[in-house]
């Protein structure tokens, strides 16, 4: 359920719920009376306005971003196809240009979503790069004798530029990543919440178990801002199954 930012998030809040129990037993009678408690309430209301704000944006930022490689992969998946289509169209002579367009497929997919989960994924391999290297420096020196080949050997030179370019912007969000002091403050607000609970709620089962309940509710949702950040390699992937089924289609 939890890697990483998402366990720390739940130890951090939840130990600060637990900590609000030992400080409202250690503070005098006369400064846990009503009016206090009222008092602190109101003043931590305005906290808990801001920490449901910024975790709200950071959510729809992560969420934001997610689909937009999800997207990317569907858009390269989709430019992979019509490239093999279009060197379909040259006939036998294409034959070893699109072995090398298999092969690049099939080592992105195994790069980018290594069945090992405890690998971390290649966006950027040498090796990729220079089969999709060989293809558009085959086509440049190829010279297609009729003028529909012609303009399919153009096509296809456009579309290994849009591969390189996607494949390039891929790479490059990999390090793109929320801002982690934001998720280190909105996690120093939910614990400052808890503590101000916790100094007057009554130390039973029920409170204790509605904290918990609480505490794994925020931490997931710390977590999913993270795993989102990491779409590739987290909890929480793009799916590769566009790219999977590009593969498929260039077997037929």
């Amino acid at each position: 359920m939890f890697t990483g930012i998402g366990l720390i998030a739940f130890c951090c809040i939840f130990g600060a719920g637990l900590v609000g129990f030992v400080l409202g037993n250690l503070l005098p009678q006369a400064q846990r009376g009503e009016a206090t408690q009222k008092a602190v309430q109101t003043t931590m209301n305005v906290v808990a306005i801001l920490s449901a704000l910024v975790l709200g944006l950071l959510i729809a930022s992560g969420k934001t971003s997610f689909d937009t490689r999800s997207r990317e992969i569907e858009q390269f998946a989709a430019n992979l196809t019509l490239l093999d289509r279009e060197l379909a169209h040259f006939g036998q002579e294409a034959a070893e240009l699109r072995a090398k367009l298999r092969s690049y497929t099939a080592r992105k997919i195994a790069t980018t979503w290594p069945q090992d989960r405890g690998l971390a994924p290649v966006l950027h391999d040498p090796q990729a790069v220079q089969l999709l290297d060989d293809i558009e420096m085959r086509l440049r020196a190829a010279s297609p004798p009729s003028q529909a080949q012609q303009a399919g050997g153009t096509s296809a030179l456009q579309l290994v530029g849009e591969l390189k370019s996607t494949s390039r912007l891929l790479t490059v969000q990999q390090s793109a990543r929320t801002p982690r002091p934001f998720l280190v403050v909105v996690i120093f607000w939910l614990s400052m919440l808890f503590v101000s609970y916790a100094i007057f709620a009554p130390l039973n089962a029920t409170v204790i178990g509605a904290m918990f309940i609480c505490a794994v509710s925020v931490s997931t949702a710390v977590n999913l801002t993270f795993d989102m950040d990491q779409p590739f390699s987290g909890f929480i992937r793009v799916s590769p199954a566009p790219m999977q089924q590009a593969l498929a289609d260039m077997q037929d």
